[in-house]
């Protein structure tokens, strides 16, 4: 081909600043250095340089011959604008060439401001692509909120409040599960501080998995080549040469933007627009400068530590701070923020201004080093570091040789492999193991601990993420603060308590330092909320085609499957739960809620959300073809069913297992989450009976009540509930003779997973509407006597949604070697709010309602009231009654029943002269958890069972307490209740309605008023089955 190789396309063929500014910074970190190259193979790295361009920009690579030679015409001029592009890290020209973009069946770029460019790896999976295109669409669309404005106002209190001269304070742990918005977040909060942002993910997460945003490679590479060869004092002096480099080279770059700037824009937004366009040539011209300052100290210098040979290094990166902190002060008007104090939903808008001229004279060095109170008060710089465990778990080669030695195992050592290693919970180990470590920290600082200019002198053991916190701790009074970012949640690695400090130092200090920042919404509906009453059923459905593949999973990831489906309580008092948790956040989307200050444990939880939970039941739902054998093409199964008459046991129910086998669940509530689990499996049954025979069941299609009931009990007893009729009503009152079957024919449940309730709001038709929209059931508060899962149902599946048609499902847990009495699990929809009555309701328009009560540990013979027909009309219903009636005395209404093998007991209706007012109810008690009740229990399930059921409060401890700190939390749905903080998605004027103590705890009023609910005054027929 015959073209000019300078002949270039428009600039409008290149992608947006941010993605050039990546592409750059992504072809930098492959390219050699093209100087010094023999003429003999010039050629060859020219195509091999132009290869990289196209790979990462998505061109067709060049790979015939007529390429080859194409490059071998041109390889002076190719060259030469190889060179200059290194040299600039800018190869924005190269993409423009028009030989490499426009040959035949080679496609274009995208235009600038259009849909950001999607590199085609060979390792990068369609699906892979598809989902790296949805998280740059979603960076590249508006912020919605304002959650970045109070996480700025909690940074920069968090600097105002650390008292002067207090170590390891200057910066703070952001700890949030992968996908939870956290990167995109401090990337907003840098258009409201002045920032130096950096990602040092591992690059081929970015290439083979997709994570965005794209990693910082030459920084990334830097500080691991130094970490893998250095550690000490050493590796603490090159990350001081490296600060020393960034501070420098970004004053050079803010002078050259605020020479030519125009306009009244906010400097941290225009220096945040900035650095988008130039991000990848200015860091790679700050890791060059680094790599030529490597070196700094000497064999002979290190023997003698006590000497801080790193004083001058860190000396130089002190002023060079002071200097670039000097400048953004005088061009920000001198309007840093000053110290705030959060107050109310938007108080945080109005943060009051400081100006910094009294604080200029502070950049002296006798004011800021020499005395010791001398400190800058405002916050002018922050810093932070994405993906920042990489340096964690890198090993030094310093520690790798000191590791060769050691006799005891660290805790995350074992837990790589096994999440209940015995030596995570041996305490006598774990204490030997930190006692080493604070001895040997003890010898090296304390010279250091009154003296700022001298840089500590950090022990062989320590991480590389340890050095460079000691390194940046240096500078902790200058205006600067630093945020270390990361999906793993790994406390003692990023914000370790007192007991894994790998100093001792530390240890004395971490009780007051800052605990890591959780408070990440990722909730954003903004002004689109949903409006119940334009919404039907068909609109709830999420149509994504988001089958996963089966391959081999780790316990944890299988957990997860679980986790986001029924939520399982994990044992806070075992070692392996947290670690398990841990790893549950760092790699399986389970959110951190919070960090106490002692920074020893976290609060996290899948938080309620529907396309996760769907995806979820997805992943279970492949799991049982597998189990049973079946193709992905196999449709119109029932697979729940199928497993019942296997010899296999399926794959909740094998999950489960095999956490409660690692002493993973809190044996608390054992029963609370196989209840929860049975509920499940037979909505996911009920969801395959309805499903087409020609399509996957859609798991958050809602499902109708009837053959809920009927794939949750056996056939007989599920035949019994569908013909019996309310027990608080007499057949000749209202809808008193209706069957279970003709009340609910039209009703339906949709519910694909489970949330907690913090008060006691949970039962009422209002949260039904809010909780069947959002396809999820009720985790009721803790401790609740009367409900603990409440299941909302639409009265009728072709209404429109509004809270006037909604009713449902309220079920009690009982895990007891004897059951109690009917009397007391007895549930009276008036008495827990579940409908408003009014003195002109309409008694035949009063929706009826389901109590299901679940003795999940009764094992014994039944008594002669479970034997009662569920027809009270029958000749055996009218010879029981008689046989109990008149001769049973009142007392009896409090007898505890007999214990009784699997059971299911439905009490007759109420006599003809109790009065008809009430709510019809729907009474039916389980007992026991075996096959011959449950219909989703197979026989070969039924010892599994069988054997798990033989076997604090986190507002109060979140370390902010500020009314906007906390909303934002609860913004996380670490549990629903009324107010704007679980409803602000839904345009629903009472569910918005802030209650006054919107700021306590999830505390609450108990709905239960002991349980009892004893026969009217008038009615002394129905004692013994009210």
């Amino acid at each position: 081909m015959d073209s000019d190789p300078m002949e270039m396309v428009g600039e409008d063929q290149l992608p947006d600043a941010q993605t050039l500014a990546s592409l750059n910074n992504e072809i930098h970190g492959g390219i050699e250095d093209p100087t010094g190259i023999p003429d003999l193979t010039k050629a060859t790295y020219l195509y091999q340089a132009l290869q990289m361009v196209q790979a990462q920009c998505g061109f067709v690579p060049l790979k015939t011959a007529a390429d080859i030679e194409w490059c071998h015409a041109h390889i002076s001029q190719l060259g030469d604008m190889v060179q200059e592009a290194y040299e600039k890290a800018d190869y924005s020209a190269l993409m423009r060439l028009k030989y490499i973009r426009e040959q035949a069946g080679r496609p274009k770029p995208r235009a600038r401001n259009t849909q950001p460019v999607i590199r085609s790896e060979p390792s990068l999976d369609s699906a892979a692509k598809r989902a790296l295109q949805a998280v740059i669409h979603g960076w590249s669309a508006p912020f919605i909120g304002e959650h970045h404005v109070a996480l700025a106002s909690n940074i920069r209190n968090m600097y105002y409040g650390t008292s002067a001269r207090s170590a390891y304070m200057g910066h703070a742990a952001v700890i949030q599960s992968s996908g939870s918005g956290k990167s995109r977040l401090v990337h907003e909060v840098a258009k409201e501080i002045f920032t130096i942002p950096f990602n040092i993910r591992d690059p081929k997460e970015h290439i083979n998995n997709g994570a965005y945003p794209p990693t910082d490679t030459a920084v990334h590479n830097l500080l691991m080549e130094w970490a893998s060869e250095y550690s000490g004092l050493a590796l603490q002096s090159r990350f001081h040469g490296f600060l020393q480099v960034v501070f420098e080279e970004i004053t050079k770059e803010l002078r050259g933007m605020l020479a030519s700037r125009s306009g009244d824009t906010k400097l941290p937004l225009e220096w945040h627009e900035y650095l988008t366009a130039h991000r990848g040539m200015l860091y790679s011209r700050v890791t060059a400068l680094a790599k030529a300052k490597d070196g700094y100290i000497s064999a002979e210098e290190q023997k003698s530590i006590a000497d801080n040979p790193a004083a001058d290094i860190l000396k130089q990166a002190q002023d060079a701070l002071e200097t670039l902190v000097k400048l953004v002060c005088t061009s920000s008007g001198c309007s840093a923020d000053g110290p705030t104090t959060v107050g109310g939903s938007s108080d945080f808008k109005k943060a009051p201004l400081a100006t910094c001229d009294e604080l200029r004279a502070a950049f002296r060095p006798e004011t800021i080093r020499g005395d010791p109170k001398g400190r800058l008060k405002i916050l002018h710089i922050l810093m932070y570091f994405d993906e920042a465990h990489v340096l964690a778990e890198v090993p030094s080669r310093l520690a790798k040789a000191s590791s060769t030695s050691a006799t005891v195992p660290t805790s995350m050592d074992t837990m790589e492999t096994d999440p209940t290693s015995t030596s995570t919970t041996d305490h006598s180990m774990d204490t030997t193991d930190t006692m080493d470590k604070m001895a040997v920290d003890t010898t090296s600082t304390g010279a250091n601990q009154n003296n700022a200019s001298e840089p500590s002198s950090p022990p062989e053991h320590k991480t590389a993420l340890d050095i460079l916190v000691s390194a940046l701790d240096d500078c902790r009074d200058l205006g600067l603060f630093t945020l270390f970012m990361s999906t793993q949640s790994s406390l003692e690695h990023l914000a370790p308590s007192a007991i894994h400090a790998r100093s001792a130092r530390y240890s004395a200090l971490a009780p007051s330092m800052h605990a890591p920042i959780t408070e990440t919404p990722f909730d954003c509906f903004g002004d689109n909320r949903l409006v119940p009453s334009k919404l039907h059923c068909k609109d709830l459905l999420c149509n994504d085609n988001m089958r996963m593949p089966i391959d081999s999973h780790t316990i944890a990831a299988q957990t997860a499957v679980l986790d986001v489906r029924i939520m399982l309580s994990f044992e806070p008092s075992r070692e392996a739960a947290h670690r398990h948790e841990e790893q549950l956040v760092a790699s399986h989307m389970r959110i951190a809620y919070s960090v106490p200050k002692d920074r020893i444990y976290l609060r996290s939880g899948y938080s309620s959300e529907p396309i996760l939970a769907e995806a979820a039941a997805r992943q279970l739902h492949e799991w049982r073809r597998q189990c049973l054998g079946l193709e992905p093409s196999a449709t119109g199964l029932n697979v729940v069913d199928r497993l019942r008459d296997t010899t296999d046991i399926g794959p909740a129910v094998q999950i489960l297992r095999k956490t409660f086998d690692h002493d993973l669940l809190s044996r608390g509530e054992v029963g609370e989450v196989i209840g929860r689990l049975l509920l499940m499996l037979a909505r996911d049954s009920a969801t395959c009976a309805t499903s087409s025979d020609s399509d996957d069941p859609h798991f958050s299609n809602p499902v109708p009540v009837t053959t809920f009931i009927e794939q949750l009990l056996s056939e007989s007893f599920a035949k019994d509930v569908l013909t019996s009729r309310p027990d608080n009503l007499p057949a000749n009152a209202p809808r008193g003779d209706l069957t279970f079957a003709e009340a609910f024919k039209d009703a339906v449940v949709n519910f694909t997973h489970f949330a907690k309730w913090a008060d006691d709001s949970a039962l009422s038709q209002d949260t039904a509407l809010g909780c069947f929209i959002r396809s999820m059931a009720v985790i009721c508060r803790n401790n609740a006597a009367t409900v603990d899962v409440f299941i909302p149902v639409l009265m009728n599946k072709d209404a429109a949604l509004d809270a006037s048609v909604m009713t449902g499902i309220m079920v009690q847990f009982k895990l007891r070697a004897h059951s109690g009495t009917i009397a007391a699990y007895a549930i009276d929809a008036t008495k827990v709010g579940l409908f408003k009555q009014t003195p002109d309701d309409d008694e035949t328009q009063r929706h009826p309602y389901i109590t299901l009560i679940m003795e999940l540990g009764v094992n014994s013979e039944p008594p002669l009231l479970a034997s009662i027909p569920v027809k009270p009309e029958s000749k055996e219903s009218i010879a029981v009654n008689k046989k109990l009636g008149e001769k049973t005395p009142v007392s009896n209404a409090g007898a505890p029943l007999q214990d009784t093998p699997s059971k299911v007991v439905l009490t007759p209706p109420a006599p003809r002269r109790r009065r008809g007012s009430a709510y019809p109810r729907y009474s039916i008690y389980v007992y026991g958890c075996s096959p011959t009740v449950y219909r989703v229990i197979s026989k070969n399930e039924r010892g599994v069972y069988k054997h798990m059921l033989g076997g604090g409060k986190l507002l109060a401890e979140h370390p902010r307490q500020d009314p906007t700190s906390l909303r934002l939390v609860r913004m996380l749905k670490p549990f629903f209740a009324i107010g704007h903080t679980s409803w602000h998605w839904l345009c629903h004027t009472r569910l918005n309605t802030d209650l006054p103590d919107e700021s306590d705890d999830e505390g609450g009023v108990v709905v239960s008023v002991g349980g009892e609910d004893g026969p009217d005054d008038d009615d002394d027929g129905d004692d013994f089955m009210d």
